[in-house]
Parts: structure tokens; C-alpha cells; sequence
């Protein structure tokens, strides 16, 4: 695929600006294809989309902008400096570290938007004892000027005075340099604004819909703050210094604290921008009502499969091996660890077993390299598969379950597949996983089970109930059947189409 466009600005507003951060068009699979499948569902609604990114590096396309995207600009949030050295902006020092404060610690909305009215107030700079001319404030006068160094220590000193400085410092001018992108990046003509997370997505479709007058959704697959909260308690470049012992009751704030409590400030601050908060199904919105989204802006709109791709399928039983199979990339968040360990107890009551792994190996060499030790260990080199990247069309009618062990997920597309297939499934109890195995609360009628769910890094546990399902060709014949007629009553692509174009109707209105 092409390398990114330019900056394509839009001359008349779209119908839709999508805000997108860290996925399509440049990563592919998951929201990703999710986003493809959206704006080509609506072929008479106009597209505008905004991709944040990282950094300026070059990025790869890995989809084609159908033709309803009218519009597309990257937005990087760690610009390069032009013009390096230090700056003496005429920025009010203590209104901007008043301002941060605001945003960063207490998710104030207010604050934001006071905050991006004043970084789009000219200022002028005196660097080397010469007045420059006025311009809007750039990366350096938020990062490196006597502004940003007030702004700075006074919310080292209001937020982690505990914490290292050093380790604030850099957890600060990310921050900082981020949220000027967001506040200061240009905004593309739109009649709404379609967040696809909280996060720095988030900030910049309530900070367009205010500046252009018009409204905001978000729709959250996984929640965000969530996904950040994980990535950081174990990410091992945050050095932890504060000993808050055995029982982590500590009202300090290190480091990692501020980084996670930043995010949190940010969905907060989304959700009280937005006229709608929609995700993929009932149990996301707990964490949602928790971050201060009021019922009447919560909206459930599940994903959907397009049925007719699953049609032909039909299962192939004959001169193969009992088959159970996990389709999903090789990463730790996936736990295939926990799949290989439960691989040896089936085998154990089944032992022509065959395991598959059908998925990308190559995005986490270090795992994928665990993975295959704990095969070898195991002694399952008879037993498991890595496929690779395959099309699963072809290894669909093999299946005889599907099995999804994730530590997190939101609304697996697999298992919906898996259900137009016929093929029941045992999954892990994340996301909607057990409203697609057991049925919502109020499904109506109750279709009953269509696999087993079983607790998350259970190995056991999973084990147990896919042997389960695999000894009890009865069992395993009725639970795909319910799989299916669920996945056709409330899981198409028709119906989820639909309930997105009810929505931009609503917004624009």
C-alpha cells in the first residue's frame, strides 16, 4: 500500500469527521477494519478523518480511503521543533500552569477549553533579546520556555512532589506537548464529530465540535482508560518510587499515578463534551457512568458480521482430527500461554487432539518465542499449530471449537464469525464475551448457551470446557446452532449500519 497522503483539507464541510488514534489507516485488523466497515456501510455520508499519531516518521497506508473520505490529515502529537533553543513566549506563565492543572489533575472541562483559547491567542517570543513577530504558540513554547518551566514545577508541586522530578519532567512534556498538538492542530470542516475512544481522540473531537459549533460522539470498543491503566502498571520504563507498601494505600502520587490519573482527566473531560457515548455492549458502561457520562448519553450499539460472507461454510468432518482452534494474533494480551496449558489437558482426554493457532506471529517476536518454548516444554509439538496469517475462511469448516482466551477484549469479532459459522466457542469472561456465549440479560427469547465461558489466565478452567464441548459432538452441534441464530437476530451488519446512520442523523441534527 501507498505511503500516507498530504494533508487533504476539505474545501465543504463532511457529513462525519472521524478522530481516530493509533489505528487505521496505518495498522491493520481490528478497530481498524471496524473503521473500514463503518464509512463504507454509509456510501451517502462524506467522511473526514483525522489520524493521530506518535510522530512525524513516515507511515505506511494499509487500507484505501474508499470514496466518501472527502478529507484526511495526520496529526502527529510530538511535532518536531523548529526551531531549537530556548524562547521567551509572552504566555501568562501561572494562567497556563493553572490551566494544566485544571485539565491534567481534575479533568475539568471548563479548563480545557479555557486552555485551547489560550494557546490560539497569538504571542509574541524574544528569543536572543529580539521581539518576534506574533504567532500562535508551537511545541517549544509549551516544552521548552520559561512558560512551560513555571507550568512545570508548579504542578510537580500541586500534583507528585513526592515523585522523582526527573521522572515528572518526562512525564510532563509528553503530556504537555501532546495536549498542545490536540488544542492547536487544524480542524477539518465537519457537521459532527465521531470519536473512536477517549484519550487524545477524545479531547480533539470536543475541542472541534466546540470550535466549529457543532456536536460530538464517542464510541468506545474497549475502554480506553482501561487499555491505558494496563499498559501502565506493567510498563517497565516507569520507575516506581514511592513505597507505598504491602497494602498500596498510599495518597501519594508517583509517576505511573500521574500518567493513568492524566487519562482518566481525559475521558472525563470527552464525556462531558459529547452529546452521545455509544459502545459495544452493557457491562462498558459501568466504567463509563463511573467517569461522569449521565445515562441520557449512553447508547449500546453492537458490531455485526455481514452473514452471506458465511453461507457456503459448510463443516468438513471427514479424514481430519478433532480440531479446536484460536484465532487471534500472537501477544501476551491474547494469553496464548494460557491456551498452549490448556492444550495438555485436552490432550489428555483427547489425545489425536489438533490445536491450532491461526493468527499473525510476528508482532511480538519475544512472545511468539515464549510460546513455542512452552510448546516444546509441554510436549504438544504433535499437537499445536501456528498457522501464521492465513484466511480463515479456509479453516472455518475444520473447526470444531473456537476458542478465545484474551485477557481483555471488547466484542470479539471471531466469535461472531465462529457463530455464522455454526461453531460453538469457549472464551475467557472479558468484554461481551459472555452476553455472546450466554445471551444479554434481557434477551428475549433466552436462546441458551452457545459454548462455555471461563474466568480469564484459567488454563484449567479452559481446558475443562473445551473438553467439554469436544467430547459431546450432541452438545457441541446445539450450542453452534444457538451461536448462529444469535449472531443473525442481533449481530449483523445490517443492523449494526443502521444503528450508526440513526446516530449521525441525530448528531447533525
Amino acid at each position: 500500500m501507498t505511503a500516507a497522503p498530504a494533508t487533504n483539507p476539505a474545501t465543504t464541510p463532511a457529513d462525519v469527521c472521524l478522530v481516530v488514534e493509533g489505528c487505521y489507516p496505518f495498522v491493520a485488523g481490528g478497530v481498524s477494519s471496524w473503521l473500514d466497515w463503518l464509512i463504507r456501510t454509509q456510501p451517502d455520508t462524506t467522511f473526514a478523518v483525522v489520524a493521530i499519531v506518535a510522530d512525524q516518521r513516515p507511515r505506511q497506508m494499509r487500507y484505501e480511503l474508499p470514496a466518501n473520505v472527502v478529507a484526511f490529515q495526520v496529526l502527529p502529537l510530538a511535532p518536531r521543533i523548529r526551531k531549537p533553543g530556548l524562547r521567551r513566549p509572552d504566555l501568562d506563565e501561572r494562567r497556563l500552569a493553572d490551566l494544566m492543572h485544571r485539565v491534567l489533575r481534575l479533568g475539568d472541562a471548563a479548563g480545557f477549553d479555557a486552555l485551547c483559547d489560550l494557546l490560539a491567542e497569538p504571542v509574541r517570543r524574544q528569543p536572543f533579546g529580539f521581539l518576534g513577530p506574533a504567532a500562535p504558540p508551537d511545541f517549544g513554547d509549551l516544552t521548552s520556555s520559561p512558560a512551560a518551566w513555571q507550568a512545570l514545577t508548579d504542578c510537580y508541586g500541586r500534583i507528585a512532589p513526592e515523585a522523582a522530578f526527573s521522572d515528572f519532567f518526562w512525564a510532563w512534556r509528553n503530556l504537555a506537548g501532546s495536549l498542545l498538538a490536540i488544542a492547536t492542530g487544524p480542524v477539518p470542516p465537519a457537521r459532527t464529530y465521531h470519536a473512536i475512544s477517549t484519550g487524545y481522540a477524545g479531547l480533539y473531537a470536543v475541542r472541534a465540535a466546540r470550535a466549529q459549533g457543532r456536536t460530538a460522539a464517542i464510541t468506545e470498543h474497549g475502554i480506553y482508560t482501561n487499555e491505558r491503566r494496563i499498559d501502565l502498571v506493567m510498563a517497565d520504563w516507569i520507575a516506581d518510587t514511592i513505597d507505598s507498601g504491602l497494602s498500596g494505600d498510599d495518597a501519594r502520587t508517583d509517576v505511573r499515578r500521574f500518567w493513568i490519573d492524566s487519562f482518566e482527566s481525559f475521558a472525563r473531560i470527552a464525556y462531558q463534551g459529547c452529546l452521545r457515548v455509544t459502545t459495544l455492549y452493557g457491562a462498558n458502561q459501568s466504567f463509563q457512568r463511573a467517569l461522569g457520562v449521565p445515562e441520557a448519553k449512553l447508547r449500546v450499539i453492537p458490531n455485526g458480521i455481514a452473514l452471506q460472507k458465511f453461507a457456503a461454510i459448510a463443516p468438513q468432518t471427514a479424514g481430519r482430527r478433532p480440531t479446536v482452534a484460536l484465532i487471534g494474533r500472537v501477544v501476551p494480551i491474547k494469553d496464548i500461554e494460557a491456551y498452549i496449558a490448556a492444550a495438555a489437558l485436552v490432550r489428555r482426554a483427547i489425545p489425536d487432539v489438533r490445536v491450532l493457532v491461526i493468527g499473525p506471529t510476528d508482532e511480538d517476536p519475544d512472545y511468539d518465542a515464549l510460546c513455542r518454548r512452552r510448546v516444546t516444554e509441554l510436549g504438544l509439538e504433535e499437537t499445536i499449530a501456528f498457522t501464521g496469517k492465513v484466511d480463515i475462511m479456509d479453516y472455518l469448516p475444520v473447526i470444531d471449537v473456537l476458542v478465545l482466551t484474551s485477557i481483555s477484549e471488547a466484542q470479539p469479532l471471531v466469535l461472531l464469525e465462529a457463530g455464522a459459522a455454526g461453531i460453538p466457542c469457549v472464551a475467557t469472561d472479558v468484554g461481551s464475551c459472555r452476553e455472546i456465549i450466554e445471551g444479554a440479560p434481557d434477551e428475549q427469547p433466552p436462546l441458551g448457551l452457545a459454548g462455555r465461558i471461563a474466568p480469564p489466565m484459567d488454563a484449567e478452567a479452559i481446558g475443562t470446557a473445551i473438553t467439554l464441548l469436544m467430547a459431546d459432538p450432541a452438545l457441541r452441534a446445539a450450542c453452534g446452532e444457538v451461536l448462529r441464530r444469535r449472531v443473525q437476530t442481533y449481530f449483523t451488519s445490517e443492523i449494526s449500519a443502521g444503528r450508526y446512520a440513526d446516530l449521525y442523523r441525530e448528531l447533525v441534527a
